[in-house]
């Protein structure tokens, strides 16, 4: 959706589900730390807030297959 200098807001793609629920199991299921969008917003707009300030390309390859892992279940 967007991005700052070290940080990208982007839909997750859990329909349906509450972002405070998808960001509570990606932390505790997949050892993923995102920041709800529910803690910047006045509602669930289905997005969470991603740091990647000292990630590198692997790094982004191995967070979304971690949301491809969450989402097939």
């Amino acid at each position: 959706l967007a991005s700052g200098g070290f940080f990208a807001w982007v839909r997750h793609p859990f329909t349906g589900r509450a972002t405070d629920d998808v960001v509570r199991e990606l932390i505790t299921r997949y050892d993923t730390l995102v920041i709800p969008g529910t803690a910047f917003l006045p509602d669930d707009r289905g997005v969470f807030r991603v740091s990647f300030g000292n990630v590198d390309k692997p790094g982004l390859s191995d967070f979304a297959d971690r949301l491809r892992v969450m989402a097939e279940g």
